[in-house]
């Protein structure tokens, strides 16, 4: 009867502590987690120089830290649990080490296709027949003298007797007064 009574009441007591567990897990679920992270605010550790965000007491949301130079070393994600802790950096480094991967591989075989059609240019004109060309000789083209325009070249006029002469016997430009 002992037994009986014991079973009963470690199952009604069992009944009852899972119903309250999932009162407080449906009740967290009504609001989108997001919003917990959106509602942070953020707490700066000084030691390692990370900005966490917090909320209600727990770590919720995206995290970042960076190094003595400024340069981001640590950004993570942290959910609602601990368990869904995402490394956000590492994940970061590993698409763009794909994507640079990916352009070094597409400039490579450029290079290649590159080097590979000069090497068949330089073929193509080792394999051709030498074609002999005969050049006409031509007359040796000498330009025109360049004489100027405009310029009288004749002798100056003999100086009127009613200029005044200089010592040379040139006028002077202008009468003495």
């Amino acid at each position: 009867m002992y037994f009986r009574i014991l079973i009963l009441t470690v199952l009604l007591s069992s009944i009852l502590i899972s119903c309250g567990v999932k009162k407080q897990s449906l009740a967290n679920l009504d609001r989108p987690q997001i919003y917990d992270a959106w509602d942070a605010r953020y707490i700066y550790q000084m030691e390692n120089r990370r900005m966490i965000p917090v909320y209600e007491g727990r770590m919720v949301g995206r995290s970042w830290g960076r190094d003595e130079s400024g340069k981001i070393d640590h950004v993570s994600y942290l959910g609602p649990d601990k368990e869904q802790d995402e490394d956000l950096l590492s994940l970061h480094q590993y698409q763009s080490d794909r994507k640079r991967e990916k352009k070094w591989k597409e400039a490579k075989e450029q290079r290649i296709e590159f080097i590979q059609s000069r090497l068949d240019e330089l073929e193509e004109d080792e394999n051709a027949p030498l074609i002999e060309i005969e050049l006409e000789e031509e007359d040796d083209f000498v330009p025109p003298v360049f004489i100027p325009q405009g310029i009288d070249f004749s002798e100056p006029e003999a100086p009127k007797e009613d200029a005044p002469v200089q010592g040379d016997g040139l006028p002077l430009p202008f009468a003495p007064l």
